[in-house]
C-alpha cells in the first residue's frame, strides 16, 4: 500500500512540474534526449553492444529448435508405446482390462433392474 501511494505521489509531482514547465520545456528535453541518442559515440556503443549480444547468443535459436523437436519426438514415441501396451494384450493384463472396464462404467452408467413388487412389500410399507 505504501509503495502504491509513493508511486501515485511521484506521478502527481511529475505531472505538476511538467505542467508548470510547459510544452516549450518538454520539447527542449525531448530534443536533448533525441540528440543524445543519435550522437555518433552513443550509436557506436549501441552497435558494439548489439554485435556482442548477437555473438553471445550465437546459435541459441537453432539449439532451442533442435531441443524442442527432440522433446516432441520423444513424447510422441512414449505415447505410441503406451498406446501399444494398452491395445495389445488386454486379456493377459488384468489392470489394463480393469481400467477399461472402469472407464466404460463411468462413461455409461448401468441401469439397475427393478424388483417386482410383492404383496409382502406393500403390507410392510403401511
Amino acid at each position: 500500500m505504501r509503495g502504491k501511494l509513493l508511486f501515485i505521489t511521484g506521478g502527481l509531482v511529475g505531472y505538476v512540474l511538467g505542467a508548470r514547465a510547459g510544452r516549450k520545456r518538454y520539447d527542449q528535453i525531448a530534443a536533448a534526449a533525441n540528440d543524445f541518442w543519435n550522437a555518433k559515440p552513443v550509436q557506436r556503443r549501441v552497435t558494439e553492444v548489439r554485435d556482442a549480444a548477437l555473438e553471445l547468443i550465437g546459435d541459441v535459436p537453432a539449439t532451442v529448435y533442435k531441443a524442442g523437436k527432440k522433446a516432441v519426438s520423444q513424447a510422441a514415441a512414449k505415447k505410441k508405446q503406451a498406446a501399444a501396451k494398452t491395445d495389445a494384450p488386454a486379456a493377459t493384463t488384468p489392470t489394463a482390462k480393469a481400467t477399461t472396464t472402469s472407464r466404460t462404467a463411468a462413461a455409461k452408467p448401468q441401469a439397475t433392474p427393478l424388483k417386482p413388487s410383492t404383496a409382502d412389500d406393500n403390507s410392510t410399507a403401511h
